[in-house]
Formats: C-alpha cells, sequence, structure tokens
C-alpha cells in the first residue's frame, strides 16, 4: 500500500501541474472508486469485526424498535444505516463497500467544493485520515466528512441548518457534539497576532489545569460516551512532546504567514484556518489524554486537506514543485507510519476496541 500510495502522489503532482481539470477530476473518481474498492475489500483490519459484528446482528427496517440496542457502539443511527443495507443485501461484504462507499462519495464532494488542488488534498486526505477512519473507525469518518462538508453553511451564517448537520452526524458518532460550539468560534476573525499567542496561552492553560481537566474529562465521560480514551491505558505521558501538536503549530503558522499570497485563492480561507486552528487548541489542550485528544482534534484536523493545497498556490514555478514534492514527502512518512501502526496491530490479538458494554 505504501508503493500505491507513493506512486499516486507522483501522479497527483503531474495532473495537478501538467493536465487539464478535466483529467484531473477523472483521475480524482478513479482514486475514490478505486478506494472504495479497497475499503470494501479489506479483512481482519483493527475494529472491523465490531462492525461486521455488528451487521450481523442489526435487525431489519421492519423490526427497528426506538429501544434496539446496538451491539459493539452506541449510536443507532449508524444501526439504522446497517439495517438499511441488510435490506438490500444481506452480506458483509457488501456493507463494508456501501460504507465505503457514502463516506468516499462524501470525500469526493468535499475535495471538488473546498480544494483549490483536489488531487494534492485526496493525498494529504489519504496520508493522514484514510487508515484510521475509513479502514478502522468508519463511524467517524461518515459523521467528520457530513460535517465538513457543510462549511459553506457556517459562511452563510445558517446557523441553524448547520446544527441540523451536527444533529444528524450525531446519530453517526457522538463526538460530532465537537463541531457545535465551532460555528460560534467560525464568527471570530482572529489577526495573526492571536493566533501565533494562542498557542503558548493554551499551553500554559493546559498546565496549570492538569487536574482540572483530568477531573472533568472523567466527570463527563460516560455522559458524552468517549470512556475508552479516558481509562489508565489511554493516558500518556508524552504531553507536549507529541509530535503531531507540533506538526499541526508549523502548519497552523504557515498558513497564517502566507496568508496574503492565498486569501483571494479561496472565499473559505478563513473559515479553513480558524477550523485547523481549533483543531490545534483542542489537540493542545487535551495533550495528556493522547487518544482523546487526536479524537477531538481530528474533525478540524480534516480541513488540512484544503489547507495544503492552498500552500502550494502560495509559491510559483520551480519553488511551487519543490514545495509540493516536500509536502509529499511528509505526507509518505505519515502514511508510512499508520499503516506500520495498523499492520501491527493486525498481527496482535484481535479486540474490540470500540465496543462499550
Amino acid at each position: 500500500m505504501i508503493f500505491l500510495f507513493v506512486i499516486y502522489f507522483f501522479i497527483a503532482i503531474i495532473l495537478t501541474f501538467y493536465a487539464s481539470e478535466k483529467r484531473q477530476k477523472v483521475m480524482l473518481i478513479f482514486t475514490v472508486c478505486t478506494l472504495t474498492y479497497m475499503i470494501g475489500m479489506r479483512d481482519n483490519w483493527p475494529d472491523e469485526i465490531v462492525y461486521t459484528g455488528a451487521f450481523e446482528r442489526a435487525p431489519y427496517p421492519w423490526d427497528f424498535r426506538a429501544d434496539t440496542e446496538p451491539w459493539g457502539y452506541a449510536e443507532k443511527g449508524y444501526l439504522l444505516i446497517a439495517s438499511l443495507i441488510k435490506m438490500i443485501f444481506n452480506s458483509k461484504r457488501f456493507y463494508l463497500f456501501a460504507m465505503g462507499g457514502i463516506s468516499m462519495f462524501l470525500l469526493y464532494k468535499n475535495l471538488t467544493k473546498y480544494c483549490v488542488l483536489p488531487l494534492i488534498g485526496l493525498a494529504d486526505y489519504i496520508a493522514r485520515f484514510l487508515l484510521n477512519r475509513d479502514f478502522i473507525q468508519m463511524r467517524s469518518s461518515l459523521a467528520i466528512l457530513m460535517i465538513v462538508l457543510s462549511m459553506n453553511l457556517i459562511k452563510k451564517k445558517k446557523m441553524w441548518l448547520y446544527f441540523l448537520v451536527i444533529f444528524v452526524a450525531y446519530q453517526f458518532h457522538h463526538m460530532a457534539l465537537i463541531g457545535l460550539p465551532f460555528y460560534f468560534f467560525a464568527q471570530i476573525k482572529f489577526n495573526h497576532k492571536w493566533i501565533y499567542l494562542s498557542v503558548p496561552i493554551i499551553m500554559l492553560l493546559s498546565a496549570l489545569s492538569a487536574g482540572s481537566i483530568s477531573e472533568t474529562v472523567n466527570k463527563y465521560s460516560l455522559d458524552l460516551r468517549y470512556e475508552t480514551y479516558v481509562t489508565q491505558e489511554y493516558e500518556s505521558s508524552i504531553g507536549l512532546k507529541n509530535p503531531m501538536i507540533w506538526f499541526q503549530i508549523i502548519v497552523l503558522y504557515a498558513f497564517t504567514f502566507f496568508e496574503e499570497h492565498i486569501r483571494k485563492e479561496s472565499k473559505y480561507y478563513y473559515i479553513i484556518r480558524t477550523g485547523y486552528l481549533y483543531s490545534t487548541l483542542i489537540l493542545i489542550f487535551f495533550n495528556q489524554y493522547t487518544a482523546l485528544s487526536g479524537r477531538t482534534s481530528t474533525m478540524f484536523a480534516t480541513y488540512e486537506m484544503f489547507l495544503f493545497p492552498l500552500l502550494v498556490k502560495a509559491f510559483y514555478g520551480k519553488t511551487q514543485k519543490a514545495v509540493t514534492i516536500i509536502i509529499g514527502a511528509g505526507l509518505i512518512y505519515f502514511f508510512s507510519s499508520k499503516y506500520h501502526e495498523a499492520r501491527e496491530t493486525m498481527n496482535g490479538p484481535q479486540v474490540l476496541i470500540e465496543v462499550q458494554k
């Protein structure tokens, strides 16, 4: 898979800089269809037995009741989708194909709507998010891509429609609630100074209130359904040594620094930047819980697939191509790292990571 990603990225570079938009779109469609096939054909990936097990236990729609309890996860909305798919064709493999296809369709819509260089944006999504979401945490993929697609509702200040999207996404994954306060956060136009200062300030607040954060997190973990990620085995002593924190800080600062060069490239520039700031601050604030900080910050870290293509647009000529290759090298590293982590988990004993009962 690593070799395939490298091949894809170099093809993406060639098509982005030398091919027509029509050919780029053909490549984009071909790639998301290929990804759908790979998602559907995967075998023995972490959490796969949770989703296929839940599908097998899902009732048919005419047997679905308000008190029907899902197996393996908490969200009844996702169980309802499984029930509807089961009505069409009762096959675990078809179920994986169907869910992968829905998520990849939403990904395609996001890239064509908000991304200035869709093939580069897709490369970022594959490297940073695809394996952990669409091959493992399928519920989060569906919920996150729905919320990301509703960025235009934030731009148009259609608050209640945006909240409706959050409500629907919540039926698939309870972490969708993270998107609720973002609507108000996104209405603030942060200047450079406040963006640069917000990072050390939140680091200081996190350090000073570490005890309070720990108590609050544990107090509300059961209600908000994230108790899995605050148990002792999910705590981490690395804190601010987490390299992902510093990666996001560097990317955020670079995106802010080149504002004058790229803000005209996308009318969503400020929402994208604010979303990535929101993600970075969450990642830092909950740094003592590595898994929790990752799960809560990943939603708006997804804006990265729009952000990197805009950064590429800040440069011209040979410098632009060099920057793209540097970004590609980083993405290859991320994909390789995530793939090897997944393989290690697959080679170990299979556990029901998602089961919360």
